[in-house]
């Protein structure tokens, strides 16, 4: 019965991600970091130095670096196709669910027969609308969620499976640094782990935690000092101080809402479903007075608390949003799975096992036929800005690769347009004299065209591009 399960939910997982990962068009931010990725890969920019557009961002600080190189090496790999960071995002999806399926063996180390039960986590996980958005949208959480994952995974291999402790403590700490140097100080929730693990699972003295968090003090003050030490990385952290950090909390701009407790509200919209199935399970469990460890009970707790770790501190700032909640999925997924798996196990060994079983088969077979059709007949179909894309593939076959467009100042702020343009075609958007470039893009009836242009003929929807004259 849990092979069909298997089965369904690498079904479902696949119908949620496959027909709208592959399709063109992104979020502003996942086409941002695509398009910094790809000039990288170009030789536009460098490690420490990258580089958005010409006229947009030419120093680009928003964000830790390391997605963007791990994802230029993607570029390197496979080309400037726009399937490329969509290849990675699967990548990094693919990676979590199997550190899901990782931790969750772990945790039923000493139950083999319980182990077969993964699905139940990776499906929790990949159901929350946000979740499966942010992998199809090619969002830094991805890449950060595979070191968040894999530090709690080394977290349990140390205390759990006591399994050379101060190895997994570094090796532990190490994900978190690298959790940080995708998305920042958003990354390093991990690092209450082991004071979590301590007080809900093993019940040790508080002196026990002395040992690992001097470990995990140490591997960050060297990590610190090694950034610190090296000049290009010194500035590049500067920069991003003061670009992103500073500017998030005293730029009212960038708030996305009024309310701080906005994400509370995401939170408990995201993981309705999962909710609604814990609590109809443990409702059952109640009357069938079924019983679960008290051990894992205390794990379901730990991961509970790690997951509201990693979502209450998004609360200090105004500026939420949704898919920043992801990297915190899988505890809440992990969590919900052990509280029920007792009564999930119980209904399973009641019923007639090769009667259900073939009909979670052939619910299999119709999702992953439904995901195979959806995925072939979308394929070439934008999931968003269709006429934007369109007009750009026009103008972007019509003018050399890597020019510049000078384009009227109100279409500065149209961001889309800058990324597209550049990720697509190399070309960058210059919002200062239009007579300084060989190209002018206006809107349709909004502009008069300066008397030194003439319109090229092209079948554009919302834009004209125009041509200095010889």
């Amino acid at each position: 019965m849990n092979n069909a399960l298997q089965k369904l939910t690498i079904s479902i997982f696949l119908l949620l991600i496959l027909p709208w990962i592959f399709r063109d068009g992104m979020f502003m931010d996942g086409l941002i970091y695509a398009t910094v990725a790809k000039n990288l890969a170009n030789g536009q920019g460098s490690l420490w130095h990258l580089h958005l557009t010409n006229f947009l961002s030419n120093s680009y600080y928003d964000q830790p670096p390391l997605t963007i190189w791990i994802t230029s090496f993607y570029f390197k790999l496979f080309g400037n196709t726009i399937y490329t960071e969509r290849i990675y995002s699967l990548t990094t999806a693919i990676i979590s669910l199997l550190l899901i399926r990782k931790i969750w063996c772990q945790i039923f180390y000493k139950e083999k027969e319980y182990q077969t039960y993964w699905w139940l986590p990776v499906l929790f996980w990949i159901i929350p609308p946000a979740c499966f958005w942010s992998y199809t949208n090619n969002m830094e959480e991805n890449t950060m969620s595979i070191f968040i994952i894999a530090s709690i995974y080394f977290l349990l291999n140390g205390f759990y499976l006591n399994k050379n402790k101060t190895t997994n403590t570094i090796l532990m700490t190490l994900s978190i640094f690298l959790a940080f140097m995708c998305k920042g100080i958003q990354g390093t929730f991990p690092i209450v782990g082991i004071l979590f693990f301590t007080l809900c699972v093993t019940l040790d003295n508080w002196k026990t935690l002395v040992k690992p968090y001097i470990i995990m003090s140490f591997v960050i003050i060297i990590s610190i000092i090694v950034l610190y030490s090296y000049k290009p990385s010194n500035e590049y952290f500067k920069n991003y101080y003061f670009t992103r950090l500073v500017n998030t909390f005293q730029n009212p701009g960038a708030s996305t809402t009024e309310n701080r407790f906005y994400l509370v509200y995401r939170l408990l919209m995201e993981q309705l479903t999962p909710m609604l199935i814990a609590f109809l399970f443990l409702t059952i469990a109640s009357v069938k007075k079924l019983n679960r460890k008290v051990e894992h009970s205390r794990i379901a707790l730990f991961f509970f608390l790690l997951a509201l770790a990693g979502t209450l501190p998004l609360l200090i700032t105004s500026e939420q949003r949704r898919f920043y909640l992801v990297p915190t999925f899988p505890f809440y997924a992990l969590a919900f799975s052990i509280t029920i798996l007792y009564t999930i196990d119980y209904f399973i060994k009641k019923v007639k096992t090769k009667k259900l079983a073939l009909i979670v088969n052939i619910v299999s077979i119709i999702t992953f036929t439904g995901m195979i059709i959806l995925t072939w007949t979308t394929f070439n179909i934008p999931k968003r800005d269709a006429i934007l894309i369109h007009d750009i593939k026009l103008i972007g076959e019509a003018i050399p690769n890597g020019s510049n467009i000078s384009i009227d100042p109100e279409l500065y702020s149209s961001w889309s347009l800058h990324l597209y343009f550049q990720r697509l075609y190399n070309i960058s958007l210059d919002p200062n004299i239009p007579a300084k470039q060989v190209y002018y893009l206006i809107r349709k009836n909004e502009n008069q065209a300066p008397l030194i242009f003439s319109e090229i003929d092209l079948d554009l929807i919302d834009y004209k591009l125009l041509r200095k004259n010889e």
